[in-house]
């Protein structure tokens, strides 16, 4: 008669792990994992931030594109009740559509006359900043400043060859024939997210103005 053996490895193999076994195995799984979860967790949040990095770089960069392209063909600037033009706002107009003329900023036809400003953490591209109309062009916004230059050497008063915002606008409150000087405007963009800030800037040449 012949006789089947049955091998430890096979009976081991039939009986699976032991509780003492996965017991171990758990354990050992749990000490590893404490010390990698802060590892873990760190390079996640790392790639949330520069994520977060990015579109906050992005959503800057769109904007001070569009007020670049928008200033450069600017003809007139203003400094009324519904068009307020300061350091942290600027109204001006364009003849976007070609046709000749700046549209009204209180027609229903496309918007010609522009303000620019931040409110709430929001930089809008407005039709009547005073009665919070606008189309935001960026979010997480800490502030955003313009500054003017003028390119008629008779306002330089200090000979340093640049028309500096002091030297067109010494009162600090731009009158109508002040700002018929400014030729360049200096556009500064600051944004800040979580443990991110950063500051964007352009210096614009108003092309429709070099006479002035």
């Amino acid at each position: 008669m012949r006789t089947c053996r049955t091998s430890p490895m096979s009976t081991r193999r039939e009986q699976g792990y032991t509780l003492v076994e996965m017991a171990v195995v758990m354990s050992v799984f749990v000490v590893f994992m404490s010390f990698a979860s802060p590892f873990i967790f760190s390079q996640l949040n790392a790639g949330i931030r520069a994520e977060e990095r990015i579109d906050l770089q992005d959503s800057a960069r769109s904007a001070l594109r569009t007020m670049t392209r928008e200033l450069r063909q600017a003809s007139e600037l203003y400094n009324t009740p519904g068009k307020p033009t300061d350091d942290a706002r600027l109204s001006f107009g364009v003849d976007l559509d070609g046709n000749g003329s700046i549209n009204d900023y209180q027609t229903s036809t496309i918007l010609e006359q522009i303000t620019y400003f931040a409110s709430e953490g929001t930089l809008y591209r407005s039709r009547n900043p005073g009665l919070g109309q606008g189309a935001p062009l960026a979010e997480d916004v800490e502030s955003v400043e313009f500054t003017m230059f003028g390119s008629n050497l008779a306002f330089d008063s200090n000979g340093d060859g640049v028309v500096s915002e002091s030297e067109l606008n010494p009162d600090a409150t731009w009158t109508a024939s002040e700002l018929a000087n400014v030729t360049r405007i200096q556009v500064e963009l600051s944004v800040q997210g979580d443990e991110v800030q950063q500051t964007f800037s352009a210096a614009v040449v108003l092309r429709n103005r070099m006479l002035g």
